[in-house]
């Protein structure tokens, strides 16, 4: 049974990349553009996974990710960001305990190790 993976974007193309990308890799992807379409299809796909952008409007990723444990605690969840101060994206994501990366990510190595990690419960 393929893993179910939510992908969170608020640029179409960036979340669109993502979602090929992981089709590829044999994930069965579904994509939403801010924080309020995702739980709308998170209720009806029931990912086993979700990768949010942090910084979007109407809801941020950790806004997200925080309505996603509400209604399962132990909902996986990378976030990723294209802001570059990493310093900052460190500290929230020690504070909130979620893996995530800095985009552009490289798909093969960095994208796919993180996905595989979290979905198998390996990540460090």
């Amino acid at each position: 049974m393929k893993a179910k993976i939510l992908v969170v974007d608020d640029v179409d193309t960036i979340a669109r990349v993502y979602a090929r990308f992981l089709e590829r890799e044999g994930y069965e992807v579904r994509i939403a553009f801010n924080g309020i379409e995702a739980l709308n299809v998170y209720e009806r796909f029931k990912p086993d996974l979700v990768i949010s952008d942090i910084r979007m409007p109407k809801m941020s990723g950790f806004e997200l990710a925080g309505e996603l444990r509400k209604k399962k605690q132990d909902q996986k969840i990378i976030l990723m960001t294209g802001y570059a101060d990493e310093a900052e994206v460190l500290e929230q994501q020690k504070a909130h305990g979620f893996p995530f990366f800095t985009k552009p990510a490289d798909l093969q190595t960095t994208v796919s190790k993180i996905v595989y990690e979290v979905l198998t419960g390996t990540y460090r």
